[in-house]
């Protein structure tokens, strides 16, 4: 390559025997060339890496997009799972009123859900300021179409699992409560219950009725306070309910009688006995042997049960408190 003042010589040789071409370039035009080059390399670059960041931008929007599609579908299940925990909560929340009703509890006022609730995306329709419903305008005053379920779906999903978990929180304390008190309420009647007399201390027939009668002894209107049964001598007589023997003495009208306390101001008496076979403040259950049918005390006509239930020490008819 040959130098000159103002060009550069370059000479091409294609053979021994082929003239060599020579090219001429004024000095500005090869800078002018070799900075269009440079330029040109550099803007391939910058393309280039361009190209790989929206490439990596498109990889990462994807992803971004498959992970949005899992959150919102995860985000659904999980609104029904919290929609389908209320109704059995209403479901609980009822069957707790009617265990209050049964155990005599006054139910509560439960703030309640609305189960036939609306929902989804709304827009506000004002034409003369976005124009026609479902466009938008974008920063530079064009229309844009909205696309549904972008955010606004998602937020409103968000706002009623959390709305959902705070009543769902709030409701299951509120029905704890109520489930203790009705567990408490439960063993106070299971403990009643088993303190209520509900069986025929002994089987028989009935000699006299509770109420007004003709004493057979002055032959007179006189009040029978209890309930004679009809039995042979000897057979067994058995506790109606648990309570705490009281009393087991002689009296002269009642001959040998026993009674128990049953709590809850319930009291029952057994008179004429044979042979009591219990003591005082000896506990017993439903079903217990306590006595032997007998003839005992000057007021007895025959072998029978003078059978007495007392509520609050009054007398009352023994037969409401017989179930067998």
């Amino acid at each position: 390559m040959k130098t000159l003042d103002e060009a550069y010589t370059i000479m091409i040789f294609r053979g021994a025997t082929s003239n060599p071409l020579r090219m001429r370039l004024r000095k500005v035009t090869l800078r002018r060339v070799l900075i269009t080059a440079a330029v040109l390399i550099v803007v391939q670059m910058g393309i280039m890496a361009h190209y790989v960041v929206q490439t990596s931008q498109v990889s990462e929007l994807n992803t971004l997009r498959t992970e949005i599609v899992e959150t919102r579908d995860q985000t659904k299940n999980f609104s029904s799972a919290i929609d389908g925990m209320k109704q059995r909560m209403l479901v609980m929340q009822e069957l707790n009123r009617k265990l209050q009703t049964m155990f005599g509890l006054e139910p509560d006022n439960v703030e309640g859900v609305e189960v036939n609730g609306q929902g989804g995306e709304e827009f506000p329709y004002e034409s003369d300021i976005y124009g026609e419903p479902g466009q938008s305008l974008d920063s530079s005053g064009v229309e844009s179409q909205i696309t549904p379920n972008q955010g606004t779906t998602q937020f409103s999903l968000v706002v009623n699992i959390e709305q959902g978990l705070v009543w769902l929180d709030r409701q299951a304390l509120k029905e704890q409560q109520i489930l203790d008190d009705l567990a408490e309420r439960a063993g106070e009647r299971v403990e009643r219950w088993a303190a209520t007399p509900s069986i025929w201390p002994v089987k028989g027939h009935i000699t006299s009725k509770f109420g007004p009668r003709i004493s057979p002894f002055t032959g007179k209107k006189a009040f029978h306070s209890g309930l004679d049964i009809g039995s042979p001598r000897g057979p067994v007589i058995r506790a109606p309910a648990s309570g705490k023997v009281v009393v087991a003495a002689y009296d002269t009208r009642l001959g040998n009688f026993i009674r128990i306390n049953h709590g809850f101001g319930i009291e029952t008496t057994y008179g004429h006995l044979a042979k009591m076979l219990v003591k005082y403040g000896k506990k017993v259950k439903r079903g217990d042997v306590i006595g032997l049918v007998g003839s005992s005390g000057k007021f007895s006509t025959g072998p029978h049960l003078h059978y007495q239930v007392a509520i609050n020490d009054k007398v009352v008819n023994p037969v409401q408190y017989i179930l067998d």
